[in-house]
């Protein structure tokens, strides 16, 4: 689980991660931005393990969002490499705060 503070307001951060799931090849399933959760996932892939995710954004004093990765699952088919969840949360939220 891993954590990122944006020094943007919420509602921007929430919309832009949107927009950056969807560059990353992933689609929504469920947002909700009152409660402040999304989850996305990939499709299925041969060479890549399927990724399913939960983030959990929190508004912050001074316009500051934070966006927590709770939940991130690997689904790994036939003879697919072995990933680390770990250094994908890590990269997910790299690319969240060069888009935003």
């Amino acid at each position: 689980m891993r954590t990122s503070i944006f020094q943007y307001p919420y509602e921007k951060v929430f919309r832009r991660t949107q927009g950056a799931i969807s560059r990353l090849g992933m689609h929504v399933i469920n947002s909700d931005a009152l409660r402040g959760s999304m989850t996305a996932e990939t499709n299925f892939s041969l060479s890549k393990p399927s990724v399913k995710l939960d983030l959990i954004f929190e508004e912050m004093e001074n316009h500051n969002t934070k966006v927590t990765v709770r939940g991130l699952q690997l689904r790994k088919r036939f003879f697919q490499r072995p990933q680390s969840i770990e250094i994908n949360e890590a990269a997910l939220l790299e690319v969240l705060s060069t888009i935003i």
